[in-house]
């Protein structure tokens, strides 16, 4: 059966995530949503992601959301020089260091992917894993690296920077009385999910003619 198969949407950035109900939004032309039956659910689709395209727009006129974005690069660049590093430790000679690469690399892993995180969830990561890595248990392995604390504060102070930055632009944003892109998400998201669960229910019960060549189109735009 052709259906539509989708990212999951939490782990999608703004652009990533707008750009991906837009081109729903797009491919829904009036013709689409008769032909579909699917006019309830539509509207407030529509609505939804035309709040989330004004809060973005907001978002990224204002001064602080690319110092947000230029911090947000940093820490995880910050991050893959890390691992870097601790890659490097893993083959060196000295067996105290590759025993203690290994064991902060190990720790490093339990975060998981951080560039998939949104990225408030990303900055608690990044502060769990830096206050790990510098705790009491793990200081020696730490001291054991050359460099290794320096990279580690580095993370820290960056990724201290982007919750400031965080902070002060959803600040700014609420005082100009505008959702946030994050907040306009929540709306967007139940909307999204539910038209795509009815046109593969629709696509299952009554067979892919009517409907295979949007499914295919949405699947070859993204």
């Amino acid at each position: 059966m052709t259906e539509i198969i989708t990212a999951s949407l939490a782990h999608l950035h703004k652009e990533q995530h707008l750009g991906l109900v837009t081109e729903m939004d797009r491919l829904l032309t009036p013709e689409t949503i008769t032909l579909f039956g699917i006019e309830p659910l539509v509207a407030p689709f529509k609505k939804a992601v035309a709040v989330e395209t004004a809060a973005l727009g907001t978002e990224q006129g204002n001064l602080n959301t690319g110092k947000m974005e230029d911090a947000d690069e940093e820490r995880e660049d910050l991050l893959t020089g890390f691992n870097h590093l601790l890659e490097n430790g893993i083959r060196h000679f000295d067996l105290t260091k590759q025993n203690a690469a290994q064991i902060l690399k190990h720790i490093v892993e339990k975060y998981g992917n951080m560039r998939r995180k949104p990225n408030a969830d990303e900055t608690v990561a990044f502060r769990g894993l830096a206050d790990e890595l510098l705790s009491a248990e793990n200081l020696p392995y730490v001291s054991a690296l050359s460099d290794a604390m320096d990279w580690i504060t580095r993370i820290q102070t960056v990724n201290e920077r982007y919750g400031a930055l965080f902070v002060l632009r959803n600040k700014e944003t609420k005082e100009t009385h505008v959702v946030t892109s994050l907040e306009a998400r929540e709306v967007t998201d139940p909307c999204y999910k539910a038209i795509v669960k009815r046109i593969n229910a629709l696509a299952e019960v009554n067979g892919d003619a009517k409907y295979s060549s949007f499914i295919n189109l949405y699947h070859r735009e993204l």
